[in-house]
């Protein structure tokens, strides 16, 4: 019974062997195939508006930008304007940003405080051959969101541990509509 066993272990490292052989005579390397970065999906910039020792809770925001078909529109100006997490606003929370070659898009900031209604950002776009697109990122789970009728509208804020710290991510996509 042990030979047999050892017969087995044998066959299964010479396969082994056999298929590495193979795979490295086409350039494939399971290393390779996991950090290629050919294969590897680039963020976009992160534009971050966060300081150490702001007030709030700190989030990144990822979108992308695709015309009404879905096509992703790369080199979009995107502009944001929002208050810090204790509702007043301050020019260092705002900025433009560019969206990448996949039409993508992310900042970092805080979650804004109550400023007259809902916590929210006001985000902003505008390219030649689309409309001029205009709305705000509103936050699901904030007290006076139902009260403002625009509950359907809200992104999820989720909670991660990133270098110890706590982060809350969301996702805003924007649809450009051609003129």
């Amino acid at each position: 019974m042990f030979k047999h066993g050892f017969r087995f272990a044998a066959l299964l490292a010479i396969v082994f062997l056999l298929v590495s052989r193979v795979a490295f005579g086409l350039g494939l390397t399971v290393a390779q195939a996991e950090t290629s970065p050919s294969t590897a999906e680039k963020k976009p910039k992160l534009v971050n508006l966060w300081q150490p020792g702001d007030p709030g809770e700190r989030m990144n925001i990822r979108g992308r930008v695709s015309s009404i078909n879905g096509t992703p529109l790369s080199g979009i100006s995107v502009s944001i304007r929002q208050a810090d997490g204790n509702g007043v606003y301050q020019e260092r929370y705002s900025t433009t940003l560019k969206t990448d070659q996949k039409g993508r898009f992310q900042f970092g900031s805080v979650v804004p405080g109550n400023y007259m209604g809902v916590r929210h950002v006001h985000i902003w776009s505008y390219q030649e051959g689309y409309q001029y697109y205009e709305s705000r990122i509103l936050f699901q789970g904030d007290p006076y969101l139902k009260e403002s009728g625009n509950a359907d509208h809200a992104i999820f804020l989720e909670e991660s541990t990133v270098n110890g710290e706590t982060i809350l991510f969301g996702r805003f996509d924007i649809v450009l509509t051609p003129n």
